[in-house]
């Protein structure tokens, strides 16, 4: 019994580090589509620093939303901080008694990470934070909000950057 948990572990070791998702080919472009249907990027640069010489402690962007109810009136903030690694910031959100972190991971597009957070569609409260890609096109990243008396972090979509052979 033991030999066939072990078994079944490797297999589950060898089956993690092994990936079919190869980027598509394209010609000299840096963005192209995977088989999923979900957007990869081709294209990487050292020219960015890996790490910050100075963090800023200041909040990058900051989103803030007064909710009123019957009984309260509480604000629901979601703040975007600098950290040492350029391209992985800190959330900090709080609202009515919480006070929660997580953090966000930008790809390295060969561009400096521009944050925006926005307003979220159906659910009161709500924000969507994400970033902007070479192209300037907005990519949503996660979902943060409060349902069931409870805070939610949903990501929306995963983001990678692969090199590109062509190069």
């Amino acid at each position: 019994m033991r030999t066939i948990f072990s078994a079944l572990f490797v297999l589950l070791l060898i089956g993690c580090n092994t990936s079919d998702d190869q980027p598509a080919e394209n010609n000299g472009g840096d963005k192209t589509v995977d088989n999923k249907g979900g957007d990869s990027v081709v294209f990487t640069s050292d020219i960015i620093p890996r790490e910050r010489k100075n963090v800023n402690p200041q909040p990058v962007v900051t989103y803030a939303e007064t909710v009123t109810t019957f009984e309260t009136t509480d604000k629901f903030k979601v703040s975007v901080y600098e950290t040492k690694l350029t391209f992985r910031y800190r959330i900090r959100i709080s609202y009515k008694q919480l006070d929660v972190e997580d953090t966000l991971k930008v790809p390295n597009f060969g561009i400096q990470p521009s944050i925006k957070i926005v307003k979220g569609d159906s659910i009161r409260p709500s924000c969507i934070l994400g970033f902007f890609d070479k192209e300037k096109k907005f990519r949503e990243s996660k979902l943060i909000y409060f349902k069931d008396n409870k805070l939610k972090i949903k990501v929306l979509k995963h983001y990678a950057v692969y090199q590109s052979d062509n190069e």
